[in-house]
């Protein structure tokens, strides 16, 4: 897992750069890369030193002060977080419609709550951030975009058409949790995540989601993205009950930034590809 401190002396005009974020649970992914220069990308993994006496969010600042690069000026920020507290709604609804949907599948919720284009012409999504996050996000990263992890992958992958006319579900995998997306031509049909415990209950989810939705297991085909080793795990169980199963191609843009872009995050890494 790629790692070092990032510290101000590895880049002299972060105007030049973007800088993509991504929060987890358990680790801050962070990927720096010029927009006019390849082989610049930089990509850091960085474990949040969570403690029962520690806050997420004080966690994450921990992170961002010792690594005193993410703290410089560039030329846009994007953050992703890694969430529950999000769902897709019909496309058209003003901000006061969005937030009652939300407000009734959370009704505990207490933090800001935003609606933000999927790209796909039935659905937005509607999603949560808490408070302390929200407000340390704002005073650090001045004008960063802030969206939930799925967000990217839906504006990604509706913008890719498949082949023919047929429907694609599309799984972006990582150690026990996975989304799953599907997608009828520009409409969205599914996006959600599920957690798991082990390959054969993934397996499970998606020949489920797939029957939930009619997919044909001949026709309509199966891309994985994300976690390497997952995927070459679930491609032959897979490829017992679905006759197109196949890996998602990396985008050549992001390959040509820099190779540490291999191992980031997937959702990360296409962000900067469906503004």
């Amino acid at each position: 897992m790629p790692d070092g401190r990032l510290d101000k002396d590895l880049i002299t005009d972060t105007a030049r750069y973007d800088m993509l974020v991504r929060v987890g649970d358990v680790y801050v992914d962070v990927v720096i890369y010029s927009v006019l220069a390849d082989n610049t990308l930089l990509y850091r993994s960085f474990p949040l030193p969570l403690t029962s006496a520690q806050s997420p969010v004080r966690a994450l600042e921990e992170v961002v002060y010792d690594n005193p690069l993410m703290l410089a000026d560039f030329r846009k920020v994007h953050i992703l977080l890694d969430t529950p507290d999000y769902c897709m709604i019909p496309s058209g609804l003003d901000d006061t419609q969005s937030a009652r949907i939300f407000t009734a599948l959370h009704p505990a919720y207490a933090g800001t709550v935003r609606t933000a284009s999927t790209s796909t012409r039935n659905a937005s999504v509607v999603f949560g951030i808490p408070d302390d996050l929200s407000g340390f996000i704002r005073r650090t990263f001045i004008g960063a975009v802030v969206m939930p992890h799925i967000l990217p992958l839906v504006r990604y992958f509706a913008s890719k058409p498949g082949r023919g006319n047929s429907r694609r579900m599309i799984c972006n995998l990582r150690p026990g949790a996975m989304d799953i997306i599907v997608i009828d031509g520009n409409r969205l049909v599914q996006a959600n995540t599920i957690r798991f415990r082990n390959p054969a209950d993934a397996v499970y989810y998606i020949l489920a989601a797939r029957s939930a939705h009619g997919l044909d297991p001949h026709a309509d085909e199966l891309s994985l993205a994300g976690d390497q080793r997952l995927r070459d795990e679930l491609i032959p169980m897979l490829r017992t009950y679905l006759a197109r199963v196949m890996p998602v191609i990396f985008p050549p843009q992001m390959f040509r930034a820099g190779k540490e872009a291999m191992h980031a995050p997937f959702d990360l890494i296409v962000t900067p590809l469906c503004e």
